[in-house]
């Protein structure tokens, strides 16, 4: 996830000097065909070139599995890519670009 492919986020990844932050996003894959419901606006193609490891899961696997896994994932990244801000802190900005992405933008 970056303020590029998932711009709603805002400059929530900029303010902490973070180009990225790996996300565990769900889509489907229908008879070979990627493809992302998470809103009506969601297209694929944006975040496509961004995937780091695609991983199968099944349905009942979106709530326990795939928060302990993603949760897992960042734990490594912070490591293998030597980041200065630890697990919880990238976790509380990850939860913020996730509620920006719920708020509607002032007009």
């Amino acid at each position: 996830m970056n303020e590029n492919n998932t711009p709603k986020i805002g400059n929530a990844l900029s303010e902490h000097s973070i180009d990225y932050i790996p996300e565990a996003h769900c889509y489907l894959k229908i008879n070979g065909k990627r493809t992302d419901i998470t809103t009506l606006n969601s297209n694929f193609e944006t975040l496509e070139k961004d995937i780091i490891i695609e991983l199968e899961i099944e349905p009942q696997q979106v709530t326990e599995f795939k928060v302990n896994y993603h949760q897992e994932f960042l734990k490594q990244w912070i490591m293998d890519e030597n980041t200065p801000i630890d697990f919880e802190t990238i976790w509380t900005i990850r939860e913020q670009c996730i509620a920006n992405l719920s708020t509607p933008k002032s007009r």
